[in-house]
């Protein structure tokens, strides 16, 4: 489903009686209030997920002083954020505490029902219970949520908020406002608003507000959870508790054949005769088709790596296989490959497919493998600018789907320039671009742990600087594969 809400005029007055337009869904037996929503909504002035009322330092809302980082998850039934407490202006405590008492207050005086503290450090020093100035209390909780048992209470005391407003809102909070709390509201969010698994992960992704490489076992977690059937809510109150949030990049359409052909082309196999380098008719076959690959994806940098069967010694079997590589990259050039894409190697017998002692083991290793070694992305910045253009997202989602379907394989997305300009500025303005194409391929929910990313300069060219063309060509993007087996 597309999980995307629409942005909505914030109404223009405050309703500060908010329980006054409420009813019952017959379906649910729940109690809808437009007005309860509205009134938190128009109160924080946060329509979306990403909005935030107070910053990192606590600044911004004072209503909320207390908070960090403050967001909506549910409006007027959930918020996230964290514990103002290394910037609090009377006691400038240790940053890994629960709230302060008087940020406690401050939600007790908006009609919080609850906060949720999700760590534990020093939750003995906090108070349990909070009054607010009419009299409701808050009550403050300490509950991880990393475990069913803790993430199911968190839910249904969210659920409580949803279909009782008259309770009011809770606050889930970790020390930032960042991991941990983004990693409960995303599951909130999966709940009760329907976001997919990988949805989910993109909204955790997009509002840690800092570091987010790694952090594989909330990510798992966000898309392993099985919503509750138990814990419904009715259509109407998921229309106006759900906030607008970020899409997550559109998956261009792939042509039905790349996917395949790309799949199909990182390693191809060609067998050679025995104790020979000629290439057979078989063989040339191959390798033609394997250039005509080529031509239609130019994209692609090669080895050509050759290889032996054990039989004869190891001397005699490294120069058959370098022999039998540079024929075929000789061949290959020929045919009008450009030899910048192009690179050969002997391996002699130190890659055996089969160790069997038999013919049929021994011509499995009589071969050449032609293995990519690297993409490259036609991915055209603009002069002196890192942000990834619309136009090169094609190209990326082709890769990380290879890429999700290749566990096997590493990548180091690598930013190169021409040797014009400064070389500090170029090294960084590379890095910088390199990163912008790794954000979007963990977007897209390739595993981290496959992705790496460096800015060069203008230290590794691929085509001579001589030229504008070569030049033109040697600002690029560059995806390193690295098998892993």
């Amino acid at each position: 489903m597309n999980f995307v809400f629409q942005k909505v005029a914030i109404v223009t007055t405050i309703l500060i009686c908010y329980t006054a337009h409420s009813q019952t869904n017959s379906s649910t037996g729940a109690v809808d209030s437009t007005a309860h929503i509205q009134y938190y909504t128009e109160l924080f002035g946060l329509p979306c997920g990403e909005d935030k009322a107070t910053d990192n330092r606590g600044n911004g809302n004072d209503l909320l002083y207390g908070t960090r980082n403050f967001r909506t998850i549910l409006h007027g039934a959930a918020y996230r954020g964290g514990g103002n407490n290394y910037y609090h202006e009377n006691d400038k405590r240790n940053n890994k505490n629960p709230m302060p008492n008087d940020g406690l207050k401050n939600l007790a005086d908006l009609k919080f029902s609850s906060a949720v503290y999700l760590y534990s450090t020093n939750f003995e020093t906090a108070p349990v219970t909070t009054k607010g100035k009419e009299g409701n209390t808050l009550n403050y909780y300490q509950i991880g949520g990393n475990t069913q048992e803790e993430m199911r209470e968190i839910l249904e005391m969210v659920h409580t908020s949803i279909t009782q407003p008259e309770s009011g809102p809770v606050y889930l909070h970790c020390w930032n406002g960042w991991h941990q709390s983004g990693y409960v509201s995303a599951v909130v969010l999966r709940q009760f608003c329907g976001l997919s698994g990988d949805e989910a992960v993109y909204y955790w992704n997009n509002n840690t507000d800092t570091w987010n490489k790694g952090y594989a076992r909330i990510k798992t977690a966000i898309r392993d959870f099985k919503p509750y059937d138990d814990l419904p809510i009715s259509n109407s109150l998921k229309a106006a508790v759900c906030p607008c949030l970020d899409e997550m990049p559109e998956l261009p359409t792939l042509d039905e054949d790349a996917q395949v052909k790309l799949q199909n082309t990182l390693s191809v196999k060609v067998p050679f005769a025995k104790n020979s380098s000629d290439i057979t008719p078989g063989a040339l076959t191959a390798i033609d088709e394997y250039i005509i690959v080529m031509k239609e994806s130019p994209f692609l940098n090669v080895e050509i790596g050759g290889h032996s069967s054990a039989p004869g010694t190891s001397d005699l079997n490294q120069r058959l296989s370098e022999k039998r590589a540079k024929l075929v990259y000789d061949y290959i050039v020929s045919e009008g490959i450009e030899p910048e894409r192009l690179s050969f190697k002997g391996y002699g017998e130190e890659k055996l497919l089969d160790f069997g002692n038999t013919e049929t083991a021994h011509a499995k290793n009589r071969r050449i493998e032609f293995n990519v070694t690297s993409l490259n992305l036609e991915v055209q910045f603009l002069k002196n600018e890192y942000a990834l253009p619309e136009s090169s997202y094609s190209q990326l989602m082709l890769i990380a789907e290879v890429l999700k379907l290749n566990t096997n394989y590493s990548v180091e997305i690598q930013g190169h320039t021409d040797v014009s300009g400064d070389a500090y500025f170029n090294k960084n303005l590379s890095r910088l671009r390199a990163k912008s194409v790794y954000e979007y391929l963990i977007k897209t929910s390739v595993n981290e742990s496959q992705l790496s990313y460096a800015g060069y300069g203008a230290e590794q060219p691929r085509y001579t600087n001589a030229t504008e063309a070569g030049r033109k060509k040697n600002r690029r993007i560059e995806i390193k594969l690295n098998n892993q087996y």
